[in-house]
């Protein structure tokens, strides 16, 4: 099944949409206050709840994500929030989004879905669209044997893909929070946070 296929047919809900933005981030963002301006960069940002989460509290969001359908509802709760984010249509190893124009990445579970002959590809365009100094969070899966297609996030593949553009702080284990059909425990994940250098 194609990303598009599981936002027409719903079935997304069930495997990794949240009603509510993920708790990790609404603690980054609180501890971080954001100055008024911010440019925040959503990857693969879905139905767009924690782009339009962001842009609730002050950033001016851009969402990525390559499927249309999942841009279209995200645009709905956008608006429904009452909130602007700019949406664009594309592929996170190609962002539509200008050099050193973004002071902010979220990315929560699109790293782990990138290839490992991608996966570079995918460092150099955050590191590019990232102004210096710009801050990345960064979660997605801990093992490969329990979460199927993912490729983990782990200190190593931060270092060896990341490591040449940012540094990072250290690797936290979490449980990721997914939809309502995936399990009640979640997936068990990593969070880092790298600031480019």
């Amino acid at each position: 099944m194609s990303w598009d296929e599981a936002y027409v047919n719903g079935s997304f809900r069930d495997m990794w949409d949240l009603p509510y933005p993920s708790q990790e981030l609404v603690a980054f963002i609180a501890a971080i206050n954001f100055p008024k301006e911010t440019v925040g960069l959503d990857v693969g940002c879905g139905a767009g709840r924690e782009a339009a989460f962001l842009a609730e509290h002050g950033l001016k969001m851009i969402g990525v994500d390559l499927s249309v359908e999942a841009l279209r509802i995200a645009a709905e709760r956008a608006k429904e929030a009452g909130v602007l984010v700019d949406w664009r249509q594309g592929n996170v190893l190609d962002l539509p989004v200008e050099d050193r124009s973004v002071d902010f990445v979220n990315d929560r579970g699109c790293f782990h879905s990138i290839a490992e002959e991608e996966r570079d590809q995918f460092a150099r365009e955050i590191a590019r669209v990232l102004k210096p100094g710009g801050m990345m969070l960064l979660r997605g899966c801990r093992e490969t044997k329990e979460e199927g297609h993912f490729i983990p996030v782990t200190g190593q593949a931060v270092d060896r893909h990341f490591g040449k553009y940012f540094d990072r702080g250290e690797v936290y284990p979490i449980q990721m929070v997914t939809g309502i059909g995936f399990s009640r425990e979640g997936m068990k994940g990593n969070l880092v946070v790298l600031k480019k250098k």
